[in-house]
């Protein structure tokens, strides 16, 4: 794995980062955040190296969109439109019917992976993330046969390297 991209960088996505980078240390981790303080915050943090770019997103192995679900339908169709065809896009939102009605007929939607991850804590930001949040917590899975089998093996080798168990 050579380049993992989180958008929204706060105790979720942060925490994912930080928990595959244990795993993928020759990896580059970018990311994204509609906020300018998370973004800076996720840098001093070492959650990710640098700010990711429209362009960087081509070329990327994993993204992961961790953004309010009232915004993820758009940011993800958005995503998946600019995407190389080897990129695996999965979410952690905790709804799943709109997002997956709202992708359902989108060319890439075979490069997406609807998911939720259970796990969380009452504190919200970068500063918030931690590398084990997800360990031994439970992510469930929806339409997984609407995603690429070899991008369903990269998604399962990534929660498998978090310790966590699938739903």
């Amino acid at each position: 794995m050579k380049t993992i991209i989180g958008i929204g960088l706060g105790l979720i996505g942060g925490s994912m980062l930080l928990g595959l980078k244990k795993h993928y240390p020759r990896a580059s981790f970018l990311g994204i955040d509609n906020k300018a303080s998370h973004l800076d915050q996720a840098i001093k943090l070492g959650i990710i190296s640098a700010e990711a770019h429209p362009e960087d997103l081509k070329d990327a192995d994993v993204i992961i969109v961790s953004v309010p679900v009232d915004v993820a339908p758009e940011v993800i169709s958005d995503v998946l439109g600019v995407i190389g065809n080897h990129t695996l896009v999965f979410d952690t939102g905790s709804t799943k019917e709109d997002l997956c009605k709202a992708l359902e007929a989108h060319p890439k939607r075979h490069q997406f992976l609807a998911a939720h991850p259970i796990a969380g804590t009452e504190i919200s930001g970068p500063g918030a993330a931690f590398a084990d949040l997800f360990e031994h917590k439970t992510m469930i899975v929806c339409e997984i046969e609407k995603t690429d089998t070899k991008l369903q093996n990269l998604a399962l080798e990534c929660f498998s390297k978090l310790n966590m168990k699938l739903r």
